[in-house]
């Protein structure tokens, strides 16, 4: 079997990685000239770790990523409040770590480049697909045409894959939030996961994601402001953490300049996500807000789930209808939840308790077997 994956995140790699250690050879192609992940910074919990482990990778993340075993809940003048403390899935390993993005990046790319029939082709992606009934025709941007067994769009939010087949999905919606994201050194108080909460004011958090760096980002109300030039970012981004105390403005003075800014944006596609044999999976099937930092794990999940069914069933088609019967309810979770947190983030509910309720249920449901 030969499979053609679009998209070269995370999505994407772990899918070539996992179809390869089943055996299936697999090309990725990437339209970017080379990985190019948006953001800074991402956290991957208990469930996303052992699907890391399922791969083979999990030993490379851990010992490239920053340890926690907590969330501090602070004021905003950075006293501790509470901590939302996550008990490891398994013996000797970390609850979750944070990691920079690219260097994710990096640890797939070289795992592709170890896993037996994948590759990835950076600067091309698909021109036309031809579903032939048994096989998938595929004419690519560097001027050839290939036949694959099966094509996995793992093209992201606005995924082209998505709008070509399957026009009858959803377009993402915008959350009433935007996030600022930047990087810094790390100085040395800021030595654990730190959330500070303003309320309906917004939320900013100080996450070490290596020894020497640190991941700050911050959630507040969209008003409606254009997104600002590159050049003004970092000193925007200044007064918006200026209200915060603690370890929050030791950070922001030396924030680096390339400050992300952006909406956020969610779509849940209804099933099936296949169509003959092209299926979606990560974001351009269900792309979620970040408010449980899930949206790399359950991608990475569809990787493991999507091969296995590929290695139980007869037939791609009965191997895609199972995969989405697996993954659906699961990804729907991380969805809705992220999109009520969300909500309750601008307008807050009178019982203040509730999120970390429903954050509780659905981080116990995740904790489940795939």
């Amino acid at each position: 079997m030969r499979a053609l994956v679009i998209g070269g995140g995370p999505a994407g790699t772990t899918a070539a990685i996992a179809l390869g250690r089943a055996g299936i050879q697999t090309l990725v192609v990437e339209r970017e000239d080379r990985a190019r992940p948006v953001g800074v910074g991402l956290a991957l919990q208990n469930s996303p770790l052992r699907a890391l482990h399922q791969l083979g990778l999990l030993e490379a993340v851990v010992d490239r990523s920053f340890h926690h075993e907590a969330v501090n809940i602070c004021a905003p003048d950075g006293t501790v409040v509470h901590r939302v403390v996550t008990e490891p899935l398994m013996p000797g390993t970390p609850s979750f770590v944070a990691l920079p993005r690219g260097t994710l990046a990096e640890i797939l790319d070289e795992a592709v480049a170890a896993t037996p029939g994948a590759e990835i082709r950076y600067g091309t992606t698909f021109t036309a697909l031809r579903d032939q009934g048994d096989s998938v025709e595929a004419d690519l941007s560097d001027g050839t045409t290939e036949r694959f067994d099966l094509v996995i769009g793992a093209d992201g939010l606005h995924s082209a894959v998505r709008q070509q087949f399957f026009p009858d999905a959803p377009e993402p919606r915008r959350a009433r939030q935007v996030i600022w994201r930047g990087s810094a050194p790390r100085p040395p108080e800021a030595d654990r996961y730190f959330l500070h909460d303003l309320g309906p004011g917004g939320r900013a958090a100080v996450v070490p994601i290596a020894d020497d760096e640190v991941y700050v980002w911050m959630l507040h109300r969209d008003d409606g402001a254009p997104r600002p030039p590159a050049e003004e970012r970092l000193e925007l981004f200044r007064q918006r953490l200026a209200p915060f105390g603690g370890v929050v403005l030791a950070v922001a003075a030396v924030l680096r300049p390339d400050v992300d800014y952006r909406s956020l944006q969610a779509i849940l596609v209804p099933a099936p996500w296949s169509r003959g044999r092209i299926v979606l999976i990560g974001d351009a099937a269900h792309a979620t807000t970040p408010h449980i930092a899930y949206g790399a794990g359950i991608a990475i999940e569809d990787s493991v789930v999507l091969a296995e069914e590929l290695s139980r069933n007869d037939s791609v088609e009965a191997a895609l209808e199972a995969f989405v019967q697996r993954r659906f309810d699961r990804c729907r979770l991380v969805v809705e939840t992220s999109w009520q947190l969300s909500d309750w983030e601008v307008d807050p509910p009178e019982d203040r308790s509730q999120a970390q309720q429903l954050i509780g249920r659905t981080l116990g449901a995740l904790a489940q077997p795939l």
